[in-house]
C-alpha cells in the first residue's frame, strides 16, 4: 500500500480562523433549526383525579380500560400532565359535538 503525502503551507492564524468561521457556521446552522423540547411534568394519583375532577376509582377504572396511561416509578404511579390535558381536551370536543 502506498501513501501519499500532501503538505500544505499554511499560516497558522489562517488556519485558525477557517476552522473558527465553519465551526460558527454549523452552530448558527444548528441554532436556527433547534427546538428544545419541554421537560415532561408528572403527576401522581390525587393530583391527576382532582385536575379530572373524579375518583381514585374512576381512575383505575380507567388504567384498566387503557383511557388513562399510568407509568409506575418504584412503588409509586404517575401521570405524564400533557396525557391528563389532553383527555380533558378530548372530553371537551365529544361534549361540543
Amino acid at each position: 500500500m502506498v501513501k501519499k503525502v500532501i503538505q500544505f503551507n499554511v499560516d497558522p492564524e489562517d488556519f485558525k480562523n477557517e476552522i473558527l468561521s465553519g465551526v460558527a457556521k454549523q452552530l448558527k446552522n444548528f441554532s436556527r433549526n433547534f427546538k428544545p423540547r419541554d421537560p415532561t411534568i408528572w403527576i401522581g394519583r390525587k393530583e391527576a383525579a382532582e385536575i379530572l375532577g373524579v375518583t381514585y376509582s374512576t381512575l383505575l377504572v380507567w388504567n384498566k380500560k387503557g383511557i388513562l396511561h399510568p407509568f409506575k416509578v418504584g412503588n409509586r404511579v404517575r401521570y405524564r400532565r400533557e396525557d391528563i390535558e389532553q383527555l380533558l381536551l378530548q372530553s371537551n370536543k365529544k361534549a361540543s359535538e
